[in-house]
């Protein structure tokens, strides 16, 4: 029980960070954020990376994974096991959906490979599993627990937001709507991704 409480509470903490961090974004122009890295070769490709094996389910190689989302130190034989199994992989994600024992038997046994893990499921199922790096669980305040276990936290607080704030992502999805930004594919991305991509550009890209 206490562990439950404790999770539902770090998980309102998380939905109420978006809502404040979505109020101060300048005058609710959820495109100003994007503007700076319309020309960026950098940022374009890697949202065509995304979009690549995300939105058209072009076969994942597991070394280009590895580089595009900057997954430092794992080595060779890890990620191209992925890619020599990748039949097998890909359709127990899709059939069985269970987080942690896909981490125990596959991401944890050569190094903890807990981001890799966490990106792998949103890229196979986007609408039920968030994306996650180690900035973002900084941001929330979950980076001190152990991540499987923040990761879920961060998703239930996620859920909470959207849930509860279908106008703002409404606004959001209207704004990145424009011809300028199509690229993005706005309309074809999940609630998870239109969440994390604001993240990316406000924690990652601006650090840059």
């Amino acid at each position: 029980m206490k562990k439950n409480i404790y999770s539902e509470e770090k998980a309102n903490s998380v939905k109420t960070i978006i809502v404040n961090d979505f109020q101060t974004i300048e005058d609710g122009n959820f495109g100003k954020i994007f503007d700076e890295y319309l020309q960026d070769k950098r940022t374009i490709s890697f949202i065509d990376y995304y979009n690549s094996i995300v939105l058209d389910r072009k076969k994942i190689e597991f070394g280009t994974f590895k580089s595009k989302w900057a997954i430092q130190g794992m080595k060779k034989k890890v990620y191209s096991y992925f890619d020599n199994n990748y039949n097998d992989i890909i359709n127990e994600i899709i059939k069985v959906k269970n987080i942690d024992s896909f981490y125990k038997n596959y991401c944890c046994k050569e190094r903890d490979e807990a981001i890799f893990c966490c990106k792998l499921f949103h890229v196979i199922l986007p609408n039920e599993f968030p994306l996650v790096d180690n900035n973002i669980l900084k941001h929330f305040k979950l980076s001190l627990i152990y991540k499987i276990t923040s990761y879920k936290i961060m998703k239930q607080g996620y859920e909470l937001f959207i849930n509860e704030n279908k106008d703002i992502l409404d606004k959001i999805k209207k704004i990145l709507s424009l011809e300028k930004y199509k690229y993005i594919r706005i309309n074809e991305l999940s609630n998870f991704r239109i969440i994390d991509m604001i993240y990316w550009y406000l924690l990652n890209r601006k650090r840059k």
